[in-house]
């Protein structure tokens, strides 16, 4: 052996070495990028977010118009408008309840001391008096807290504007970018091929999947907490049915009792209306329970569920996910805690196995075999999908 190659008789092999500076330099980079990541991580992760949701729309409706950039425009419209919509009405609620307190007899009494200013119809004795209240204090202290609150929401809508960007960017330069990432950086290590694979899907179904139940549990429940109404008898209502709903919504990732325990509490509470006003009317929570639990849930587990949702995770991990992100990292902790759940769960789902010299069976698949109801076992899975209409684990 001499410097730097190996003499074998005539032929000489060179041992290429790396650069030790390169990879200094690459570390460097994707420092920076992993710094600038963090500083924006809610809005990233938020990105993502909306990149899952609207990426099942802009596939479905790509095959129809065949314009990426259109289709993206659209998919991205068909959930932004909506939400626009909610938070306006959400918002004109909120203004008209301010309004009805306004007008309270308290807040009338409160500021019916305050002494009435009168605008002067001089200009120099306008500017002077203008002059004068912007030097109180008080005066001071409320417009700052008032230009730090016009900056934060004009820096929070900026920053989701760049949220819906980088969704729009990524539906319409996905492909592009699995292709780039698989030819070169993973090159042909199946490994990790496999691993980010799984991560995908297991993305696409926690955050559409499983997000669109939540929000299609809770259209439905309000629609039919509200035909209920309608039909009660002796004014038996259901109070909130709004509120309601969204705890249904929720209650669908609680483990064992799930919806169950909103149904039981409505039940409850419409058989103490009735056994205070008409004992006679305690048939309808018991119809309400029984249609709820019977034909409502059944529909749930049976389409609605693994439609959207599949079976690619056990209902407690999701669950633990979405309540501990937001106590664990702030508001987008609803979208990180699942987010690093996917990532950890698949790593053991799919790496492990194969670090140990074992093939997966399915690198998405982790959901057990056989699932313990209330009823006992029902029939096995598989590929993630229920092969029945049985109760799902952990409702």
């Amino acid at each position: 052996m001499a410097g730097s190659g190996i003499d074998s008789g005539a032929t000489r092999i060179r041992i290429e070495r790396p650069n030790l500076r390169w990879w200094v330099i690459g570390l460097i980079v994707f420092g920076i990028v992993a710094v600038v990541a963090y500083t924006f991580l809610p809005w990233v992760v938020f990105g993502l977010f909306i990149y899952y949701v609207a990426r099942p729309i802009n596939r479905f409706i790509g095959k129809r118009i065949g314009n990426g950039n259109l289709s993206a425009a659209l998919s991205l419209l068909l959930i932004v408008v909506p939400v626009v919509l909610f938070l306006g009405v959400f918002f004109s609620i909120a203004i008209g309840q301010l309004a009805n307190f306004a007008t309270t007899p308290m807040v009338t009494k409160l500021f019916g001391g305050v002494p009435n200013i009168t605008i002067p119809n001089d200009p120099n004795k306008l500017l002077d008096t203008a002059s004068t209240t912007l030097k109180n204090p008080s005066v001071q202290s409320a417009l700052t807290s008032a230009q730090s609150f016009v900056g934060a929401v004009a820096s929070s809508m900026f920053m989701l504007f760049l949220s819906l960007l980088l969704g729009f960017f990524l539906l319409v330069e996905d492909e592009r970018l699995a292709r780039w990432g698989k030819e070169q950086l993973l090159g042909d290590d199946r490994l990790s091929v496999d691993y980010l694979e799984a991560v995908d899907s297991g993305l696409n179904s926690i955050y559409f999947g499983y997000t669109l139940t939540i929000f299609v549990i809770m259209i439905l429940t309000a629609l039919i907490y509200n035909l209920f109404n309608l039909f009660a008898p002796n004014n038996l209502l259901i109070p909130a049915t709004i509120l309601l709903a969204v705890i249904t919504g929720i209650f669908t990732l609680v483990p064992l009792v799930g919806r169950s325990v909103v149904y039981i509490a409505i039940a409850a509470f419409l058989a103490l209306g009735a056994v205070q006003r008409n004992p006679t009317d305690l048939w309808y929570p018991v119809v309400f329970f029984l249609f709820m639990t019977l034909a409502f849930d059944n529909v749930v587990r049976t389409y609605i569920r693994p439609y959207l949702s599949g079976k690619l995770f056990h209902l407690s991990l999701v669950m633990f996910a979405y309540l501990l992100g937001p106590i664990l990292f702030g508001w987008y902790g609803v979208f990180l805690g699942p987010l690093l759940m996917v990532i950890v769960v698949q790593f053991f789902g799919v790496v492990v196995p194969q670090l140990r010299g074992e093939k997966p069976d399915s690198p998405i698949d982790i959901e057990p075999t056989t699932r313990e109801t209330d009823e006992g076992f029902d029939d096995t899975t598989k590929g993630g999908e229920a092969t029945d209409g049985g109760r799902e684990n952990g409702e």
